[in-house]
């Protein structure tokens, strides 16, 4: 992820540059300038500089400010905007972007770990506090006192005390749980070649005859002319519904499958996905390692290492204390193999030693889409 955010930087850069010579050098560049931040445009100019980046998450009042999704749309222009032209060249092209796709999403998935991790989310913090001025970063009133709070708090997700800090936080982050998802869907989208894909992620009204519209993630064109919406999440029935209302283009809701990304109970970290996987993935083998329930098996793995590989997957029960300081749930849930494979769960009264009884069981995360399966 570096180089790419390096390069939009100096795309930036190289902007500004251009603004600096003809803001001194050109008496008209000058006098517009002078327009869009007058008082009379200056207000209406500085609210649509909020689109590109506003300090703080809040959706009510007069101050609406969404850094998230900013940040997450910016992620997601690299990908849906730009670097697809390099993946419309070839096969291979296409095999690295799917590739580069999938290891830009663990990255996206790491960034969550500041939930978890107090030394590394005082270190980010920090870094937001020496490369931002503090007007622009704390825009939200509050934001820097939860932010000098957060820097010495021992909290961790899911605490009674977080939840105060629970809007701040998902504001420093770019949609870590959303984008990941997105980015996954228009990955495999691309790979069924069902149809022609029109990502609609960063256009977040249509206009038309009437008031402005949301529409969904993605549009797909099949041959024979039909059009579908494409939303991911289940949480728009009714954005979805005004769409379809309005243009005629029926629209469905996805998610990935078994509420993936999930969330190791155990250390509270996002399970990944392995390189073996990315390969396969990205090279469309994928479905000729998988067993007769679609899994991934980890067991006969050059990299299972007797359970050990950070990657592997457990899916089941376990007695202990999860990363919150609460007990086990006791239903099954996905699990790093590596935290539980020395543990034990309840049967039939007696314990039961996971990795005895399942390291034949441990498989590997993959990418899988629900609710694409009609088309």
């Amino acid at each position: 992820m570096k180089l790419l955010i390096e390069k939009l930087g100096i795309s930036v850069l190289h902007l500004k540059c251009l603004d600096s010579i003809f803001s001194e050098n050109h008496e008209e560049y000058q006098r517009i300038d002078s327009i869009l931040n007058s008082n009379e445009f200056g207000q209406i100019y500085n609210e649509i500089s909020k689109q590109l980046y506003a300090g703080g998450k809040k959706s009510t009042g007069n101050l609406k400010l969404a850094r998230q999704m900013i940040l997450g749309d910016v992620i997601e222009y690299i990908f849906t905007g730009r670097a697809y032209y390099y993946a419309a060249k070839s096969k291979d092209n296409f095999r690295n972007f799917l590739k580069l796709i999938l290891y830009s999403v663990n990255q996206l998935l790491i960034y969550d770990l500041i939930t978890v991790n107090k030394d590394i989310r005082k270190l980010y913090i920090n870094k937001l506090e020496e490369e931002i001025d503090f007007q622009i970063l704390y825009e939200k009133a509050g934001d820097s006192e939860l932010a000098n709070s957060l820097k010495e708090s021992e909290s961790i997700l899911n605490d009674n005390e977080w939840e105060q800090y629970d809007l701040f936080v998902d504001s420093i982050l770019p949609k870590t749980l959303g984008c990941p998802k997105e980015l996954i869907v228009f990955a495999e989208l691309l790979k069924s070649k069902t149809g022609i894909i029109i990502p609609l992620l960063l256009i977040q009204r249509l206009f038309g005859t009437k008031d402005p519209i949301a529409p969904p993630d993605f549009l797909l064109l099949k041959e024979n002319k039909e059009i579908f919406g494409i939303e991911v999440g289940y949480l728009k029935e009714g954005q979805n519904r005004e769409f379809s209302i309005r243009t005629s283009i029926p629209t469905l809701a996805v998610d990935l499958e078994n509420n993936m990304h999930n969330r190791c109970p155990k250390c509270g970290e996002i399970i990944l996905y392995c390189d073996p996987i990315i390969e396969k993935y990205s090279n469309d083998t994928l479905k000729d390692h998988l067993n007769d329930k679609g899994k991934y098996i980890c067991f006969d793995c050059p990299k299972f290492d007797e359970g050990n590989c950070k990657f592997s997957n457990y899916y089941g029960k376990w007695n202990g204390t999860e990363f919150n300081g609460r007990e086990s749930k006791k239903e099954p849930r996905h699990y790093h193999a590596k935290c539980v494979k020395d543990e034990t769960y309840t049967y039939i009264r007696n314990p039961r030693n996971i990795f005895e009884h399942h390291k034949k069981d441990f498989f590997a995360q993959i990418p899988q889409i629900q609710g694409l399966e009609s088309l």
